[in-house]
């Protein structure tokens, strides 16, 4: 049994399929959907981002108190906001490319669609719920199965198209920069999103969603990360994001490691 946040969840995991053993997970936070998704997120002892295994089987049963994770506090909701989000611009823009959809690609496609919405109208009224004290509210409940139930079933049904492309192989790229660990893997992942679009040619959407961004805490510049925005990290964060097996590829296929230094520099200028 794993009663904890992401990364305990992402071990048990990894334990359960060494040891051929059921399990069960009792999130304590909602930072993500790693309690319900069917894979893996390892880092190395300095938190730079490994990759990412997928089991054979889920969890045997997870339960979910709500009022019992809003008790973390709203900053710790934020981060699973951010991770939740990137499903939407994450996955459509695969989906969009592809011509042979199943169904479940198409359910995982209008599920990221839903989260979306509901995030941008919900997120910010059920964070001051979770400040004013009142843990058990229906929009409180909502957000928490939203961030872990319902982005697990996008990628649960999804599959591959659906699990990561550009905004995590940003996330991944800036767990080798010093200092990373301490922004939750969410709020790397929204940074992300913002660079996904830029290096996609969006940047009104970009500028559709700083205002949000700003609204609930979520960060859009490397000073907000407190990292230094040195050309060298620069360079560490695109590079690794568009390895050649990288899933950035996905979305843009061919991304350059100049494409998204560029991203990143005018995202500085919008931020």
């Amino acid at each position: 049994m794993a009663i904890g946040a992401g990364k305990l969840s992402d071990t048990a995991k990894n334990v359960a399929e060494i040891l051929d053993l059921d399990l069960i997970i009792v999130p304590t936070l909602a930072c993500a959907c790693a309690a319900y998704s069917p894979y893996s997120v390892d880092y190395d002892d300095e938190h730079r981002f490994l990759g990412v295994p997928v089991h054979p089987r889920n969890s045997i049963a997870l339960l979910v108190d709500s009022s019992l994770i809003a008790r973390a506090g709203a900053d710790k909701l934020v981060g699973g906001i951010g991770d939740t989000i990137a499903k939407w611009y994450e996955s459509a823009p695969v989906f969009d490319q592809a011509s042979d959809l199943t169904v479940f690609d198409r359910l995982a496609y209008h599920s990221a669609h839903l989260i979306h919405d509901m995030l941008l109208e919900e997120s910010e009224p059920a964070l001051e719920a979770v400040r004013a004290g009142d843990y058990d509210n229906e929009l409180v409940r909502t957000l928490i199965n939203t961030i872990i139930g319902l982005a697990g079933t996008v990628g649960g049904f999804g599959g591959v198209r659906a699990r990561e492309s550009g905004a995590h192989s940003v996330h991944d790229g800036l767990t080798r920069v010093a200092g990373s660990a301490a922004t939750m893997h969410g709020e790397k992942v929204a940074y992300g999103v913002l660079v996904q679009l830029l290096v996609e040619g969006k940047e009104s959407e970009v500028q559709a969603l700083l205002p949000f961004y700003a609204t609930i805490g979520l960060p859009h510049s490397w000073r907000q990360m407190n990292l230094e925005f040195t050309d060298g990290n620069l360079q560490t964060v695109a590079d690794f994001a568009a390895a050649p097996d990288s899933p950035f590829h996905a979305v843009v296929p061919g991304v350059t490691p100049a494409q998204i230094i560029e991203a990143m520099r005018t995202l500085e200028t919008l931020a």
